[in-house]
């Protein structure tokens, strides 16, 4: 029952275009009912597979003001991205490793977006970028600070994330922080 339990679990990762890589090993003994086990999740992009591990760009687990929701098309109403609760001059760090590819003024905001080795792009926004395009940065360094202005009349970074040029991705679901329990 354990591998069919393990089995519709990497389903529904997969589905998700998610990959589970955390099978016991022959070491290793077999998961226990209701023991906690936790996974690795892998992103695949082309031919390539990167495993990447994200963290809160606030630096610790911080409340949603305003969460994902996206339209049925690009083009509709939706918010592709989280609000983070955090103070005007709070520092927002890489949320993983990357590199920079754009931080500055786009419109009437400051933003600084980062590419991963897992093809997904991270953005941060409106902050005061501390880092510039073409840098590489590490999970948890600090790439700015939160300006103030957006969530009036509170203070908040937007936490967006996107695959390709149009698949929007909730930033929530890039953090694992919660173990996947199996069953018998």
């Amino acid at each position: 029952m354990k591998k069919l339990s393990l089995a519709i679990a990497c389903g529904a990762l997969a589905t998700a275009g998610l990959v589970a890589t955390a099978l016991p090993s022959e070491s290793e003994p077999a998961v226990a009912p209701h023991q906690d086990m936790h996974v690795s999740i892998s992103t695949s992009v082309g031919q390539s597979h990167a495993s990447i591990d994200y963290d809160w760009p606030s630096g610790e687990e911080v409340p949603v003001l305003r969460k994902f929701a996206i339209g049925p098309a690009n083009w509709t109403v939706g918010h592709r991205g989280v609000d983070l609760a955090l103070a005007a001059g709070h520092p927002v760090r890489a949320s993983a490793d990357g590199t920079t590819i754009y931080a500055g003024r786009l419109n009437d905001r400051e933003l600084v977006s980062i590419e991963h080795a897992d093809g997904i792009r991270t953005t941060y926004e409106p902050i005061i970028p501390t880092v510039r395009r073409g840098q590489s940065v590490v999970r948890g360094e600090i790439i700015g600070h939160v300006d103030g202005t957006h969530c009036a009349p509170f203070s908040c970074l937007h936490w967006g994330a996107k695959r390709g040029s149009d698949g929007y991705l909730d930033p929530l679901s890039l953090l694992v922080t919660a173990p996947i329990r199996l069953y018998e």
